[in-house]
């Protein structure tokens, strides 16, 4: 199969700051591939996960409080370029025990960022306000940002908020919105849904054209504030008010949440459609060759 990885030329970006490279299949060794297909089984996006041996921004970095703390991984993801050049973005995983359910790249996550890298949404998010929601560790932010070249705002919910609510909730820690500000290049948003008056303050600050989000139903009793959020943040964004979630399906996820929260759907957002159905992302081993199969469900507005 044809990689990212062996074209010659790379232009390595890594949370906000950037340096070229030039690389080839040599020095950047594919860890695997991952292909977005509609139901048509045309194409979508896709992009590769790689270990490159150029220099990144990490060797000459003293640790931070997150690395000092917590055992941290790092993760690079390949991403195709109308220009040529493709792009290379750095990810830093962080343990369960800081990041919890955040602490790692979800598979729903790579979807969505190779949905908005590909070409069907990457020219029509250039300069437009992305937020996401749920972001972890901000993959889709971060391609957005440097791939689609969006103005962007990750927002997830951790500890150190004044005001938080946990209740039973698995909440991150405080370390945690400190690693995906690394990860991003920018300053997070801690977002409760649970907090209609911080809702509001985000999409009247930030004034949102699209919301994206991936893997976000989990538990449900954040079914019904999910879909509040949604709801202020769509009648209070910017002129776009549109939204593009990617959520995974059975059998290799199961989401309790998930039923409830498709069957609501169905009757809208507030005022506005909503579009719904179902991809598939094959991901090849490069060292196997093997195939995993992850279906999706995209909800569009």
């Amino acid at each position: 199969f044809t990689s990212l990885a062996t074209f010659l030329s790379l232009s390595i970006l890594v949370g906000s700051s950037a340096f070229s490279a030039s690389t080839s299949k040599n020095n950047a060794a594919l860890v695997q591939s991952y292909t977005l297909y509609d139901n048509e089984r045309q194409i979508l996006g896709c992009c590769d996960e790689v270990r490159p041996s150029t220099k990144t921004r990490d060797d000459d970095e003293e640790e931070d409080e997150v690395e000092m703390f917590y055992a941290t991984t790092k993760r690079y993801f390949m991403f195709p370029t109308r220009g040529g050049d493709d792009k290379l973005l750095q990810i830093r995983q962080t343990s369960f025990g800081c990041g919890r359910l955040g602490a790692t790249v979800w598979p729903s996550a790579i979807a969505l960022a190779s949905l908005l890298a590909g070409d069907e949404y990457r020219s029509s998010i250039q300069d437009k306000r992305v937020l996401e929601l749920g972001s972890g560790c901000g993959l889709p932010t971060l391609t957005a940002k440097e791939v689609c070249g969006s103005q962007v705002l990750a927002t997830d919910y951790w500890e150190g908020r004044e005001g938080l609510i946990v209740g039973n909730r698995l909440v991150p820690k405080e370390l945690f919105g400190v690693n995906l500000a690394y990860n991003v290049g920018c300053e997070p948003q801690n977002l409760d849904w649970h907090d209609e008056l911080s809702i509001f303050d985000v999409s009247t600050n930030f004034k949102p054209d699209i919301i994206v989000g991936s893997d976000l139903v989990y538990y449900p009793d954040d079914t019904e504030p999910l879909l509040q959020t949604l709801d202020i943040l769509l009648k209070n964004g910017g002129g776009g008010q549109s939204m593009l979630l990617i959520l995974p399906l059975p059998p290799t996820a199961e989401r309790e949440a998930l039923p409830d929260f498709r069957r609501r759907l169905e009757s809208g957002v507030g005022d506005k459609d909503v579009v719904m159905d179902e991809l598939e992302m094959i991901i090849r081993s490069a060292s196997t060759n093997e195939e995993e199969i992850h279906n999706f469900l995209r909800i569009r507005i």
